[in-house]
């Protein structure tokens, strides 16, 4: 098992998420992002649960959760969340191209 940890952009990410369905329901928003952070956890026990994305990074994998993305990297003793992501997103954009 191991340890998740969010990323400064990831916890920024889920306050967003969470601003935004807070404007309609800030109940929802709140039951959504407790769901979201519990998706986000459930990368300790299965790390390799998801896809790869060597097309946007060669470490990146990709676990999708409803219409969001979480992306990640599994580490030998941590998995980092980089961002949480609406799929509608262009993931291009968010890492640099050499």
């Amino acid at each position: 098992m191991r340890p998740v940890v969010l990323s400064w952009h990831a916890r920024a990410d889920l306050r967003e998420i969470a601003a935004f369905i807070a404007a309609d329901d800030p109940a929802r928003a709140a039951r959504f992002v407790t769901e979201l952070r519990a998706r986000c956890q459930s990368l300790s026990h299965h790390p390799m649960q998801d896809r790869p994305a060597p097309e946007i990074d060669p470490d990146l994998r990709i676990l999708v959760f409803r219409a969001y993305l979480i992306l990640h990297r599994v580490h030998d003793d941590t998995v980092r969340i980089d961002r949480v992501v609406h799929a509608a997103r262009d993931l291009s954009a968010l890492w640099p191209h050499d």
